[in-house]
């Protein structure tokens, strides 16, 4: 069993919907979601705990079309979930860095999908 760890920006599902009736694209916005979730993977890396590095390095945003995506942990860094959310049977303390990643983003990642669909709605002519 792989364990993977992430975070999401809450309300992202409520702007796509309404991106979509104002009659733009999602696939419009995959490059902002795409530089969103790259921004928080860095972010999220900066407080992942260092003892080898692999855990931070691992870190990574995903490409999608609605949504910004960051993942750590995978069949080579299988211990990024009982890092990041403890396990104390074994002695391990949490130390929830995807969760301080996900709030420091929650205000810039708003605002760059903002500016992203300002941009998209002016090059379309609907201001």
């Amino acid at each position: 069993m792989v364990n993977r760890v992430g975070f999401r920006v809450q309300g992202l599902n409520q702007v796509v919907r309404a991106v979509q009736q104002m009659g733009l694209e999602v696939d419009d916005l995959k490059d902002a979601f795409a530089k969103i979730a790259d921004e928080a993977a860095q972010t999220a890396s900066s407080f992942a705990p260092r003892k080898s590095g692999r855990l931070a390095a691992d870190i990574r945003g995903n490409r999608a079309k609605s949504k910004a995506v960051v993942t750590a942990g995978r069949a080579s860094v299988p211990y990024a979930g009982p890092i990041n959310y403890g396990w104390p049977k074994r002695g391990i303390e949490a130390a929830g860095f995807m969760q301080k990643a996900d709030q420091a983003m929650q205000p810039r990642a708003l605002s760059a999908l903002e500016d992203e669909i300002n941009r998209k709605i002016r090059e379309r002519g609907l201001t």
